[in-house]
């Protein structure tokens, strides 16, 4: 067989002649056939047809066709051999062959394409990629497959939905190209929230080739960072699969992304070809797999095998099988035990209509308006000054959240107006992720955060809440309570599954109306077990159901009972829902439909089993307008402290006009990113006051227009260098007066620290062969070049490292870092990562290969040097250990095999990759490992080691006490003398990197919080003995100092584990310190201390915030609401606590008052000769005990 079907003249052993093979391959998206003659390896029948989930019946109809259009070849003359995600069941009953894919498309190209080195793959719901390579021992060839798994984000699904969006015909999709186009950010990881990228940029006006184009840069460098496995495509590379066959931009996209690996990795290519030639698409590129599947049953050579049985099996499963085998694998028995428990759910959840105010003609209400503008819908509600709700509306949204909002006014205002009345607005709140453009669209008083507005909403009406479970459109947010104030909050960052979304679509593709979901779910007796997961898999899920005869009913009844699944398990990951509280609260407009409510009440209830108390489940009451509630009554609170709106009024918001522009005209040339911005130039009837024109734009302002600016950072919001470089320095200044030691920490980790040189002194004669080669070793140090990795534990031993190198005569600048951790430096090296461990880890290769492709073509490097550090130094005591993270300890030796898993590149670099075994917390024995490492290299003897470890542990000493915990403490003076609030980050000293921590940090910092890295605490005695005395005291001899963390956790063989629940108990006893905890997701090491940390810290009455699933996303959107929401109960806790103070000072002060009167009065009596009995001094009241804050001794104060 030949790759255009014709005949090449082979036969096939032990195949008679009058047989012919049908291939089939059954897919999640697609059936594909082909029927070939043996004798001839011609294709006699091909097709390839979507089923939209209906496999079997697509299957007999290739069936029945290929009995039609082939007739002179009867059935009994057929071999059949089935491959695909549908083969198994559908092949037994037309008895073929099953073939497992990859052996399939395989065997195709071994057969057609020999000469492939590599085979990309792309289905509905799956990617494989399989590599060839010779066996240097056997000569044959062996293949490396790898497959995605829990996750079918970079799928041909993902097109399909996203395209469907978009609502471009299948025909256009096809041309639309990739070269020249201006690419965009979109998720590859996940398909939902590809979507929700494509979502914002389609309300940016981004043209819809962009869209696409963009997509298919995330797909591909998803499967070319995920799937390669480190290992580099071989050409020539075979493009599979539909949308490799079918859309010319996937092609095109392949064609520029894999030739600059091979650039880049030196691979070689055969002289004289474009390198764009050797990444293909071949003819039949759609029928590979089908084609495998005939040539494993020519292969096997047995004429019997796969003998093909008719289609009559098929059509009884059809007509009766497919029941059967529904029933036999049972699943639910429906959402409700009996109809009983149904009629009491239905009694105690049904919605209560919302019946609006009532006004009288001419009267004028005062309200409160508050506006939320969601992802899915813009949801609005009118609030008088006692909190009542008057009148509120609803619309999906569409596109433009101005619009929405000026219909979202027109509304409420034709409630009132039509009843005769009129509204005077004394404030506005904003909500949702337009809530910025509103409020300066309109004047908003306020715009918070969804968390803040949730929150709200749900305390005002159920202020006993412990949990609110809001479930929109695209977002989950799961906020946990404790004394009316957030205590900790889960949000969807890394996967979209179990949203309201979801449910949406599949009713909608079910043509049900979504307001009917709940009637057409309850009604079914039974439903299929779906698993919780991946949204795009359980869309295969439900192509699976259908295929067994599952009603639509029946599946929708399915999903909503995975729901709850989704939200606590699989994106929340709280299976312990009674550890979080007692009572929930369900907000969001998905709590509409009462089968996802029903579903997850039975599921709460069922995560209560065995335990002393039951929890109690409730609908907000206004479920789907609760963050506009919440922006209403924020706006009513600033209105009641005193604050006058800045709303432009009705009239000004029904007389908005707006233009929008994104184009090059509007691109930001601030900094280096050159971000593409969008302006919004918003107009009303009347002309602003002060108006003035801007001093220098490319897109004209309308006179009286006042230009609204969507951008990434502050300095893009404007448009003059002038105003930007005013921006900056206000920034600066905030910065400046709030430092971040994590940042200051993170630089001064790696600078040049100058101690002496303790190099012995050059030999002045060199006799022998050894005492020459030493003599020039030593000379050659000047001009020695070293390379280090800035990741892991360098964060905290770089001094060591600096100072040790330094010391023997290295040049400070021949000692050169990576790069900080960036977006690009991760993309650009992410490719060769074999494993999947935590984003800190995963860094690691990329660095290596900044060091190898950056800074060696600049200064060439003789050695890169990544210690596996075993164990660390500790400043702690009595603790069982000071290891470190055996993944990131063994990072260095990861990083080792993949750069030489396909020929040494650092030989080819010429240089040398050193990664020695070194335990810090032994100096001893560390010397001895330094020596051995570097004696032949630097003709090291030694004494001058022993004397360069001991300047480089003072170097540290430095570090530790001086630079970090030196500058702490002066910091924490001024905190405490200013009543100020300061952030103490509990995390891992990679944690500094600005890359690793997505620059969380520093967005801390500008709302005016100084950041404390922890082992910038200061831990002098008059400090930690103040702090601690009492649990030293009180602790019975379990801890005997305050450096002691037994009393807490006895677990401590881990040092940055240790050092973590340590600074966690010092923010605990410190008045002006609130914990943030950052942890990598899946960080082994940080799980087992989640619960404790949280606990040492809430006990003490003090918030406690923590982002627990940072890896290489950087989902913006998500940190932003994180940080508005920590930012807004920081400000409210500090306003708590001068409230508290202010009270101790008016008691105080009232104290100091009935004293001297007291007194005076004493001295009257005294004065007047009176005798003043015992009793009488005894009736004096004692003066009350004024309550005062825990007290820090400063090292002024002895």
């Amino acid at each position: 067989m030949s790759a255009n079907g014709k005949a090449n003249g082979q036969a096939h052993e032990g195949i008679p002649a009058g047989l012919y093979y049908i291939g089939l391959d059954v897919g999640s998206t697609t059936v594909k056939a082909v029927v070939i003659d043996p004798a001839t390896d011609k294709i006699l029948w091909s097709d390839y047809q979507r089923h939209d989930t209906k496999q079997p019946e697509k299957v007999l109809e290739f069936m029945q066709r290929i009995g039609s259009d082939l007739k002179e070849i009867p059935p009994e003359n057929y071999r059949m051999f089935i491959t695909g995600s549908g083969a198994g069941n559908i092949g037994k009953m037309l008895g073929g062959k099953f073939v497992q894919e990859v052996n399939a498309v395989s065997l195709a190209v071994e057969k057609l394409y020999p000469e492939a080195g590599s085979v990309i793959e792309l289905g509905g719901q799956d990617a494989k990629i399989i590599i060839f390579k010779e066996d240097p021992e056997t000569g044959r060839k062996k293949k490396m497959p790898s497959m995605n798994d829990k996750c079918a984000g970079g799928t041909g699904g993902v097109i399909d939905k996203i395209n469907a969006k978009l609502k471009i015909p299948a025909e256009k999709l096809c041309e639309m190209g990739y070269y020249g186009m201006k690419l965009h950010p979109v998720a590859g990881k996940c398909g939902v929230f590809a979507e929700s990228d494509i979502n914002s940029l389609q309300k940016q006006s981004v043209p819809p080739e962009e869209l696409m184009a963009s997509l298919f840069e995330a797909i591909i460098q998803q499967n070319l960072a995920v799937l390669t496995r480190g290992n580099t495509l071989r050409p020539v590379v075979l493009l599979l699969g539909g949308p490799n066959t079918y859309i010319k931009g996937m092609v095109e996209c392949w064609k520029h992304n894999i030739p600059k690996v091979w650039e880049e990795r030196n691979h070689p290519l055969p002289a004289g070809v474009d390198p764009k030639e050797l990444v293909r698409t071949p003819q039949n590129a759609q029928y590979f797999a089908a084609i495998g599947a005939v040539q494993f049953g020519l292969d096997e050579g047995d004429p019997e095998l796969g003998r093909y049985l008719g289609t009559e099996k098929l059509q009884w499963y059809l007509d009766v099988g497919r029941h059967q085998e529904k029933l036999s694998k049972g699943g639910g028995s429906g959402l409700a035990k009996s109809p009983e428990d149904l009629a009491a759910f239905k009694e105690k959840y049904k919605h209560q209509k919302f019946e609006p105010a009532k006004f009288q003609p001419g009267e004028v209400r005062d309200c409160f308006i508050g506006l939320d503008g969601g992802s899915t819908s813009t949801k609005a509600v009118m609030i008088d000054k006692d909190r009542n709700i008057l009148v509120k509306a609803y619309q999906l949204s569409k596109g433009n959240p101005i619009e929405d909002t000026m219909e979202m006014f027109a509304k409420l205002r034709e409630q009132v107006e039509s009843q005769g009345a009129t509204m005077k607005v004394l404030g506005v709140g904003c909500t949702g992720y337009a809530k910025d453009i509103l409020k300066d669209a309109v004047g908003a008083d306020a715009a918070i955060v969804e968390t803040v507005a949730h929150t709200q909403a749900g305390l005002h009406y159920y202020p006993d809440a412990d949990v609110i479970c809001d479930v929109g459109g695209q977002d989950i947010k799961i906020i946990i309570l404790k004394d009316g104030r957030v205590k900790d909050f889960k949000l969807n960052t890394q996967c979209s599954a179990g949203n309201g979304y979801f449910l949406q679509s599949t009713s909608q593709g079910f043509n049900v109306p979504v307001e009917e979901y709940a009637d057409v779910a309850f009604s079914a007796t039974a439903f299929p077990m779906f698993g919780y997961g991946c949204a795009v898999f359980m869309q295969s899920d439900i192509v699976d159901f259908q295929r067994q005869g599952w009603k639509a009913e029946e599946i929708m009844a399915g999903l909503a009972n995975v729901l709850p699944k989704n939200i606590w398990l699989y994106v929340s990951q709280i299976p312990n829902l009674a550890a979080i509280g007692r009572k929930f609260v369900l907000q969001g407009g998905t709590q509409h439909n009462l089968a996802a409510v029903k579903a997850q009440v039975d599921f709460i209830e069922s995560r209560f089993k065995g335990k002393d108390v039951r929890p109690e489940v409730v609908v907000h009451r206004h479920t789907g307008e609760a963050g506009a509630i919440g922006a209403a009554m924020e706006a009513c609170r600033l209105w009641e402290n005193g604050r006058q709106t800045t709303f432009i009024g009705l009239d000004a918001v029904a007389s908005i006009t707006y233009k929008t522009a994104r184009s090059e005209d509007t691109r930001c040339y601030f900094c280096k990113n050159k971000c593409l911005r969008t302006f919004i130039d918003v107009q009303t009837a009347t002309k602003p006051e002060n108006w003035r024109p801007p001093a220098k734009t490319k897109v004209p302002l309308a006179e009286g227009a006042t230009r609204l600016i969507i951008s990434t950072c502050e300095k893009g919001q404007v448009e003059n260098v002038d105003d930007m470089r005013h921006i900056k320095a206000g920034l600066d200044a905030v910065k400046k007066a709030n430092p971040n030691l994590a940042e200051i920490a993170a630089k001064a980790a790696f600078r040049p620290t100058n101690p002496p040189n303790v190099s012995d002194p050059l030999p002045k004669y060199a006799f022998t062969k050894a005492q020459k080669q030493r003599r020039q070793l030593i000379l050659a140090r000047k001009s020695l070049k070293i390379g280090m990795p800035r990741v892991l534990n360098m964060y905290s031993t770089g001094p060591f490292w600096m100072a040790y190198f330094e010391s023997l005569g290295l040049q400070p600048e021949n000692l050169i870092w990576s790069d900080y951790t960036s977006e690009q430096l991760y993309k650009e090296g992410a490719k060769r990562g074999a494993i999947d461990p935590c984003f800190p880890s995963k860094v690691g290769i990329p660095h290596v290969h900044n060091l190898l492709y950056v800074h060696h073509p600049k200064k060439k490097l003789d050695h890169i040097f990544f210690p596996m550090i075993d164990c660390l130094t500790s400043d702690l005591i009595e603790t069982q250990g000071a290891r470190a993270c055996p993944t990131v300890s063994a990072t260095p030796a990861a990083v080792k095999a993949a750069f030489t898993k396909e020929g040494d590149v650092f030989a080819e670099k010429g240089l040398r990759y050193l990664d020695p075994l070194v335990n810090m917390s032994q100096p001893g024995l560390l010397g001895r490992q330094l020596y051995e490492t570097f004696r032949d290299l630097f003709g090291l003897s030694l004494e001058e080691n022993q004397r360069a470890v001991e300047e480089a542990y003072k170097a540290m000493e430095i570090f530790s006490n001086v630079t970090l915990r030196g500058y702490g403490r002066e910091v924490l003076n001024q905190l405490m003398a200013e009543d100020k609030i300061g952030i103490v980050l509990l995390g891992r000293p990679y944690h500094n990197d600005p890359g690793i921590n997505h620059e969380i940090l520093e967005e801390f910092q500008k709302l005016g919080y100084p950041v404390f890295a922890q082992d910038s605490l200061p831990i002098d005695d008059d400090i930690i003995w103040q702090l601690f005395a009492e649990d030293v005291a009180r602790s019975n001899g379990e801890i005997i100092h305050p450096l002691d963390i037994r009393d807490v956790w006895k677990n401590s063989y881990s040092e940055n584990t240790s050092r973590k629940v340590w600074a966690a108990k010092y923010v605990a006893h410190h008045p002006n310190l609130v914990a943030l905890e950052l942890s990598s997701f899946k960080c082994g090491h940080d799980a087992p201390i989640y619960t404790v940390v949280e606990e040492i810290v809430e006990r003490a009455g003090t918030p406690y915030f923590c982002f627990k699933d940072i890896d290489e996303n950087k989902p913006t959107g998500s940190i932003k609401i994180r940080i508005e929401t920590i930012g807004y109960f920081l400000k409210r806790y500090r306003e708590d606590l001068v409230r508290e103070k202010q009270k101790r000072q008016k008691i105080a002060e009232e104290l100091a008052v009935l004293e001297a009167q007291l007194r005076r009065q004493i001295e009257t009596r005294l004065d007047r000769g009176e005798d003043l009995s015992e009793d009488e001094f005894a009736s004096f009241p004692p003066p009350p005990t004024v309550p005062a804050p825990p007290e820090v001794h400063t090292a002024g104060d002895d």
